[in-house]
């Protein structure tokens, strides 16, 4: 009788995960948290997010990357019910102010009908919608900010 030898199976690859434009948003290799990537104008340090070449303040064309603050807090916020095709509904859309004098649009990650104004929110990654095949598109997000512990 002959020895059969199993041979390792190998695992299907998992699909890769698609990330919504990553010149906005950085997540380390390293596994340190992610950020947004704003960009300061060499020429005169007006900071912007996203990129906007030329600066619009002194038309220059020279950028350094500049990593932004993960915490703000929620300027103002819509509960949207009837949204874009490939949007799961209900979610939440709002604009986030930065440290750095940046109002970021994003989407907020939580329950419609529980966010305030002024709350603190932290950075966080998920998905946002589906691409054609139906994976999940990953982009930044904004979630309420665990309270700090004295």
């Amino acid at each position: 009788m002959a020895e059969v030898s199993e041979k390792p199976q190998k695992k299907e690859k998992e699909p890769d995960i698609t990330f919504f434009h990553p010149d906005l948003l950085s997540t380390p290799e390293d596994g340190s948290p992610a950020f947004l990537k704003g960009y300061r104008c060499k020429s005169c340090g007006q900071l912007d997010f996203p990129k906007l070449s030329p600066c619009p303040n002194c038309w220059g064309e020279d950028f350094e990357m500049v990593p932004l603050s993960r915490k703000g807090k929620l300027y103002s916020y819509a509960d949207i019910y009837i949204g874009q095709p490939g949007l799961e509904t209900p979610y939440i859309v709002g604009y986030v102010d930065l440290p750095e004098n940046l109002r970021i649009f994003a989407m907020l990650d939580g329950q419609v009908e529980t966010f305030k104004c002024e709350e603190e929110m932290e950075l966080t990654v998920g998905p946002i919608r589906k691409n054609q095949d139906g994976l999940p598109i990953m982009s930044y997000k904004f979630k309420k900010a665990l309270p700090q512990s004295a």
